[in-house]
């Protein structure tokens, strides 16, 4: 299976993110820069290690994250 990246923005969102994710199974990691192209920034993004990207979007929505 090959490693999916959420685009969160903050580090703060990202480390709330990933603790929520972690709590639901999925093995996660932080990295900076992904989105560095954008207007943006820089920000942070979540690598999905197992798991759906789709379905790892959804459980951060039924917790506040709009993305």
């Amino acid at each position: 299976m090959e490693k999916e990246l959420i685009y969160i923005g903050s580090i703060n969102k990202a480390f709330k993110a990933r603790d929520i994710l972690k709590k639901n199974g999925y093995k996660v990691a932080i990295e900076r820069g992904i989105n560095a192209s954008l207007d943006e920034g820089c920000g942070y993004s979540i690598l999905i290690v197992n798991g759906s990207a789709k379905q790892a979007k959804s459980i951060l929505e039924q917790n506040g994250f709009k993305n």
